[in-house]
Order: C-alpha cells, then structure tokens, then sequence
C-alpha cells in the first residue's frame, strides 16, 4: 500500500522535519506540497537532503486536485487552517494537524489564549488527541488528528500514568519547561535574534501560556481535582525541550517508577532511565524518543520527574508520522529509526 500525501506549509521547522521523515517513508507517497512566498519551486531547491521527493514543485492548493490524497499534514501557523483552508478542502480527506487549532474543546479558551477567533470551532469535535502513547486506540480509528503541542508531550506522557493512580494521591503539579527557540516558529522577533537569545536565558508565558488550556484540559480528563502551574521558559539552543516536573511524594520513589514502566514497557520511543543517569536534550535530539527518570528531591517532600524530547520531532513532526502509522496500520517506528 502506497500512502498518497501532502503538505501544508512546508518551508517552515516543523514542516521541513515533516518532510525528511517523508522523504524516506517507504510506505508514502508525496503527491502535493502547497505554500505562499515558495510557489513554484521545486523542494530539492530548498531543502538538499531528500532523496525521493526533491522533484515536486510546491504549488497554491486551490489549484490542486486532491481526489486521490489519502491524508493531509498541516503544519500552518497558528489560526491559518480554521481559517482560511479548513473549509474549502474535502472533509472526506483525513487530516494531521500540528497546530492548535483543534486542540482545544473550549472556543472561549482558544480565542483567548490564541489571541484569534475561531471560524470553524464546530470541527473540533471531529479531531482526536494524538498524544500516540496514552490515545493509541482513538488514533487507530480517527480520521482527524490534533497533534499535542511540544510542552504538552513532554508533560502529559510521564504524568497521566501517575495521576491516573489513586494511591499518589495527586493534587498540585508544578512544572518548570524549558525550551530551544525553534519552538517559536521562524517568524522573526527581536528576542529570538541570535544576538538576543545567545547567551541568555528568560522566562515568557507567565500569565498565559496557550499551551497551559491545553495541558489543563487533558489532566482533567483523567483526574479533576489536579491544580496545576506552568512556567515556560527559553533556552539559548536551537531545538529540545526539557521538563521538569514536581508532585508531592506519598509513597517510596520506586512505586511511581514501577508505575511508568508498567504503562510504557512495550513503547519503542519511550525511555525511562535507571540508576544515577539523568536524561538531557542530547539524548533525544533528531529522535521521535522521550527520556524521563524519576527521583526524590534530597529532603524527601517531592517527586521529581525530568522529561527530554526534541520539540521538533517527538513534540512535533515526528509524532505526527508517528500517528499516521498508527492510523493507517504500518509499523509505528517506520521512518522513524
């Protein structure tokens, strides 16, 4: 089976990654790459490295005939597919979308956590969670996929086993995430200069961080009584997210391991480290993997739980490959090791 694809917004960090893991998927096929300021280029133009797809030509999508896609990738900023796109495709076509427009069940909390209104908040109901790991079986049979925002991913898969458990007794959960500035698009802004982020290290998202709604409403889902507190921040590096997780400590530290190697034991991309290693971005960087260990604080009070994915890939564009597989019953590591 060949899978026919294609590709909103390539030329951007997620849609360039998407794209190399495309390029060398032996069960797809990509059939249509669609843009704005690259019309009429060639991806082989832009990006050296493919190997099977450097021939098409990106191209405006209403000019496109889409009667023999099977899936389409989304990786639009924020607001653009809702918008302006969503509408005017085949909703037979399936859909991964890496954006949050349809992360979100609430409009309100789109519309102010985004900062934009919602044209089409009546599809949301369509689109499942791909968190792959906690929401495999809705992602085997769905058709409309909401990828998980990069924090999200690092913070939801070490914490819904553990919260899902009664005998933790979980109430409040702090997290302190850190991020390399690829997680803020290529759109240029004074603070993600070279010159401004080298060397610098800064705090952003404090009274509002729109992945806070989305972290907030998966947590819920499994346990209501959760009070949670976010706090982004960004680190002078170019791709690579580390969270660090805190929760009150009621039971011995092997007891909440032992609850996540249970749930994870059979997940090629989930690793969980033992003994005195610590997981860092080096470990996962260019990987769909999540490294988390789990540990005491030296007093004794708290859980701590260090969690490291590239955000690019694994809180990204690899998830996203990753979903498809489960989607349409290829191997789930397929261009992916």
């Amino acid at each position: 089976m060949s899978l026919n694809v294609c590709i909103f917004g390539v030329s951007g960090y997620t849609g360039s990654k998407l794209l190399y893991f495309l390029d060398k998927h032996k069960k797809v096929s990509l059939k249509g790459v669609f843009g704005h300021s690259t019309i009429g280029k060639k991806l082989g133009d832009i990006f050296q490295n493919l190997q099977h797809t450097s021939n098409v030509i990106i191209t405006e999508y209403k000019d496109f005939n889409f009667d023999k896609i099977d899936l389409i990738f989304s990786c639009l900023p924020h607001g653009k597919l809702q918008k302006d796109i969503i509408n005017n495709l085949d909703p037979k076509i399936p859909i991964i979308d890496l954006s949050g427009d349809f992360r979100l069940e609430s409009k309100n909390e789109y519309e102010e956590f985004y900062d934009s209104s919602h044209n089409s908040h009546d599809l949301q109901k369509k689109f499942f969670y791909g968190l792959t790991e906690v929401n495999r079986e809705k992602v085997k049979s769905a058709k409309f996929i909401s990828n998980p925002g990069c924090y999200p991913t690092s913070i939801l898969i070490p914490l819904i086993p553990l919260i899902k458990e009664k005998i933790f007794d979980i109430g409040d959960v702090i997290i302190d995430a850190k991020s390399g500035i690829s997680g803020a698009g290529k759109k240029p802004k004074v603070q993600n200069l070279f010159s401004e982020i080298s060397g610098n290290f800064f705090s952003y998202g404090l009274h509002g961080h729109k992945h806070y709604p989305e972290l907030k409403q998966e947590i819920n889902k499994v346990n209501k009584k959760i009070k949670l507190t976010f706090i982004p921040h960004v680190l002078p590096i170019i791709s690579g997210i580390q969270s660090t997780i805190y929760i009150d400590k009621v039971l011995d530290e092997k007891d909440y391991s032992k609850v996540l190697k249970d749930y994870y034991h059979n997940e090629p991309f989930i690793k969980i480290y033992s003994e005195s290693k610590i997981p860092s971005v080096n470990d996962v960087s260019n990987t769909n993997n999540l490294a988390m260990k789990i540990f005491p604080d030296f007093s004794k009070n708290k859980i701590v739980i260090i969690s490291c994915i590239d955000n690019l890939v694994k809180g990204a564009s690899g998830q996203a490959i990753q979903n498809m597989n489960v989607m349409f019953g290829f191997d789930e590591t397929e261009s992916l090791v």
